[in-house]
């Protein structure tokens, strides 16, 4: 440690620092600069999001995942800051050493509609030393008041080799049946409720619809999400199928489902809102954020991390939809 400088106790008590101008100056300057370091520092120790994907078991939903939220980054450009979430949350694991995982989280850009990016990566092998696991990937892409757009959301639960659980959903803002403008604005006149049932229907032999255990879960998603569950059998044969799928079916689903909401979302597009329906919508996103948080992430990542682990990165999300 430094000891402290003397000549700032010898001042006279009448000088409010024991600086000129210029030297304070200076001092600011370096200050200045050596906070610069520290942040690129920080910045350079937190892994990038392919780097983290790197580190896990290779999965082609994984990969799907990583083209689909660069072409969302790459799109949305200016209108996202920079990361800010700490290195222990841009990538962590158990002490076990069977679990590890990363989270990122981009904020809107003052003036955009973007209230923030959010993507999660999750790798757990499961109990037994069979060889099993559960991964988990999602990108949620929330929009803040300025309008009234759904919310882009995707995740890919993976169970096995060959099982696949799917989401692809713009999240509705309003209680649809009271809305019925709504409905048409973002899934008639957009043609993603005719593409979500030809998707769905043709996805593959093997798919059937997901339903979620969760009540709460099943109220929120819109009449045009993509929901399925992936089944392609036991075996080397199961698990090549699902790759196939994976990267030709699925692939091209979640780009299609990305493109309308770029389009006719992302923009901030939806009309003008009274402030009083303005405050309805975000208070409506703040109470389903704190009732999907506590029934779903909550309650489900300390099964997969240490509690400490998973308190860190439920804190570090919870920032986000709460928008502190």
């Amino acid at each position: 440690m430094l000891p402290a400088p003397t000549s700032c106790r010898a001042a006279p008590p009448s000088r409010p620092s024991c600086l000129s101008p210029a030297a304070a100056a200076a001092a600011a300057r370096r200050r200045r600069r050596m906070a610069a370091v520290r942040s690129a520092a920080s910045a350079a120790s937190r892994v990038s999001r392919e780097e983290a994907v790197a580190r896990m078991p290779p999965l082609a939903h994984r990969e799907v995942m990583l083209a689909v939220a660069g072409e969302a980054e790459a799109r949305l450009g200016a209108r996202l800051l920079p990361s800010e979430v700490p290195a222990d949350v841009a990538w962590f694991g158990n002490a076990a050493g069977d679990a590890v995982g990363s989270v990122d989280v981009r904020r809107g850009a003052p003036g955009s509609s973007i209230a923030f990016m959010l993507e999660a990566w999750f790798h757990r092998e499961l109990p037994g030393g069979g060889g099993g696991a559960i991964d988990i990937t999602a990108l949620i892409v929330n929009l803040n008041g300025a309008t009234d757009a759904p919310h882009l959301v995707m995740e890919f639960i993976q169970g096995g080799p060959a099982s696949l659980i799917v989401l692809l959903d713009l999240l509705p803002r309003v209680d649809l049946p009271l809305h019925p403008s709504y409905i048409h604005r973002y899934y008639a006149a957009t043609a993603l409720d005719a593409r979500a049932r030809r998707r769905v229907a043709g996805l593959v032999p093997q798919s059937r619809p997901y339903v979620s255990p969760s009540l709460l879960v099943r109220s929120l998603w819109s009449p045009a999400a993509v929901v399925a569950d992936v089944q392609c059998g036991e075996g080397q044969g199961g698990a090549a199928a699902l790759d196939g799928i994976v990267r030709g079916q699925l692939a091209a689903t979640a780009m299609d489902v990305l493109g309308v909401w770029l389009e006719h979302c992302a923009a901030g597009g939806g009309g003008e809102m009274e402030a009083a329906e303005r405050e309805r919508i975000v208070a409506r996103d703040r109470k389903v954020a704190a009732a999907e948080l506590e029934v779903n992430l909550a309650a489900n990542l300390p099964r997969m991390f240490d509690a400490g682990v998973a308190d860190r990165v439920v804190a570090e999300i919870r920032k986000a939809f709460m928008g502190s």
